[in-house]
């Protein structure tokens, strides 16, 4: 038995546009302690009023989003006056840069070119495709919901039902995510999601959706009635009677407020559906009977021809049998040879049959069975075909979820990674700046070693200098020394020598002083072995390079190299080496000859 469900999706056409709010510009004030404080007041106090315009700017530009959504798409196929049409809706998004009325435009265009080639094709993916880029930055969630809702019923409504899956299934993995205030015409796009749920057998999803945009429909209004019947008609199809029944009643309260009579048949249909199944057949009767006069009055042939196919089956019950044939007859004249009118034509020739049996008429019974079987056989396919999307939606949702799971795995995994890579960068940076810091102590160990040794070497060094120093003078000391000490001879012996013919008694003890005198001034080998250690540390190198280059030089040679390096005169020399004034000058003309050989 075919059951007499009937909803309406209305759509309101129309264009507006919002004024252009003018911006303002704040002077800056002069840094003074007053002006400052006067506005941090004024802000304060005006806080307030710019939060609500900022809300009222919101709600202007998300009417304007949903108008613009509302806008005649529908040209018969004229794509050139569809882009025409547009062409203002991309120009006004341009000037506004705003990417909600963008995205609003790519839809508008897709859903235009898709009613122009009356099925799935290349432009109207680009346009989704397009419209997806532009909102797929995560700050657009409610847009990109809506254009995977409406790509998604797309395919749905030209029968790509697999296509259609994974982009219902996306929208509604996003509901988490999505402000419903800011969903654009929620009332409509979430009842496409709402068709399809129930088409595919999901009537608890179905009504999950319708009941999420419900709050968003206007009081009274076509559109609230609608999702109310729906709402009945989803609980029917899951035997809820008792919810159907109140559904139904709520949007015959909805019907007669808004005065819509067409509304008040429809309803009144489903709710002679539930009174039937309750078994109150003639309270059925007359609901029905209401239904038809109303359909007929407002030239709803399809719902009233699905209210007389039910007489018909109600009448049959009671048995009577020509009232149930009258509004059979009554319920084909209505019907179309479109695939939509198949399974109420195979209920009229099945309840046509029913009738024939009940007047006994076996011919007529017989006819009208094999026609009923013959539809049915039809009928058949198109279940079966329905069948399949539905095991193909359960395949899908099934793939989707373990893509899912994948994908959370992979992210797990990724996670992971990161966590692991983050931990062997911190380790390898730990480890770095271990090593950089070893490095810094051992170069300030380092550092501090060099310093240290500086410091000793230049303590050793100061004393070095120092003792050189005292070398250096007592060595100058020990050369003023002698040639005082010569003078000092010298002038004893001219005494001597002056005084000799005065005091010729007093010759040998002055010969005795003079000669005690030379014998002080004579080096022994003590005083040479002191000397030469002074004179090494204070002259360095200088005797052991003349013996590398004079090997011949004697050990006397030597002290008069010596002795020549200080500057001494012949006299000085001949009295430290204790010889004569022409001993010495032999001397030096021996080394020289000896210094010339080599």
């Amino acid at each position: 038995m075919i059951k007499p469900y009937r909803y309406v999706v209305i759509y309101d056409m129309g264009l507006a546009f919002s004024p252009i709010v003018p911006k303002f510009e704040l002077m800056k004030p002069k840094p003074s302690t007053l002006t400052l404080l006067l506005i941090l007041v004024l802000q304060l106090l005006m806080h307030p009023a710019f939060t609500l315009a900022a809300q009222s700017q919101k709600g202007k530009d998300q009417a304007e989003l949903e108008e613009i959504l509302r806008t005649n798409v529908n040209f018969n196929g004229d794509t050139l006056t569809l882009v025409a049409r547009l062409d203002s809706v991309k120009l006004l998004a341009e000037a506004k840069r705003s990417v909600p009325l963008k995205w609003a435009y790519y839809m508008l265009m897709a859903d235009g070119f898709s009613m122009a080639f009356d099925r799935v094709n290349s432009v109207t993916d680009r346009y989704y495709r397009l419209a997806k880029e532009l909102v797929s930055a995560g700050k657009y969630d409610e847009l990109l919901q809506v254009g995977l809702i409406r790509q998604g019923y797309y395919h749905f409504i030209y029968r790509d039902v697999s296509s259609a899956i994974p982009f219902f299934l996306r929208a509604d993995d996003m509901v988490k995510d999505v402000k419903l205030e800011r969903v654009p015409n929620i009332t409509e796009n979430y009842g496409f999601v709402s068709s399809f749920y129930s088409f595919i057998g999901n009537q608890a999803k179905a009504k999950e959706y319708l009941q999420k945009a419900l709050p968003f429909a206007k009081k009274p209004s076509r559109k609230r009635i609608d999702m109310l019947n729906s709402l009945g008609v989803y609980s029917m199809k899951d035997s809820l009677l008792g919810a159907g029944y109140r559904y139904f009643k709520l949007a015959l309260k909805e019907a007669d407020l808004a005065h819509d009579s067409v509304w008040v048949g429809i309803v009144t249909g489903n709710l002679a559906d539930i009174e039937a199944k309750k078994g109150n057949v003639e309270i059925a009767i007359k609901l029905l009977l209401e239904n038809v006069a109303l359909s007929r009055k407002f030239d709803e042939t399809q719902d009233a021809m699905r209210a007389n196919l039910e007489l018909a089956n109600l009448y049959t019950q009671q048995g009577e049998w020509e009232k149930a044939k009258s509004h059979v007859l009554e319920a084909q004249s209505d019907m179309e040879p479109k695939p939509y009118y198949l399974p109420y034509m195979m209920e009229s020739k099945r309840v046509l049959s029913k009738v024939a049996g009940g007047q006994k008429r076996p011919q007529e019974e017989l006819k009208y069975l094999k026609e009923y079987l013959q539809l049915k056989d039809s009928m058949d396919e198109k279940l079966d075909f329905e069948k399949l999307q539905k095991v193909a939606y359960q395949w899908e949702v099934q793939r989707y979820a373990q893509g899912l799971e994948n994908e959370g795995l992979r992210r797990r995994k990724d996670f992971q990674t990161y966590i692991y890579a983050f931990i062997f960068i911190v380790l390898g940076l730990a480890l770095i700046l271990l090593l950089v810091n070893r490095s810094k102590n051992r170069i300030m160990y380092m550092n501090a070693a060099l310093e240290r040794n500086q410091i000793e070497l230049s303590y050793e060094k100061q004393l070095v200098d120092h003792e050189l120093g005292v070398l250096n003078r007592s060595l100058q000391d020990f050369v003023n020394t002698i040639k005082q000490n010569d003078l000092t001879i010298q002038r004893f012996r001219n005494e001597v020598m002056e005084n000799l013919d005065h005091f010729p008694d007093r010759q040998e003890k002055l010969n005795d002083s003079l000669n005690r005198m030379l014998e002080k001034q004579v080096m022994t080998e003590e005083r040479w072995a002191k000397f030469n250690d002074i004179f090494e540390r204070v002259y360095p190198g200088y005797l052991a390079e003349e013996k590398r280059a004079n090997p011949r030089l004697t050990e006397y040679d030597i002290r008069l190299i010596s002795l020549m390096k200080l500057g001494l005169n012949n006299r000085n020399m001949a009295d430290l080496l204790g010889i004569t004034l022409e001993g010495v000058k032999k001397a030096k003309q021996r080394l020289k000859k000896k210094m010339e050989a080599e």
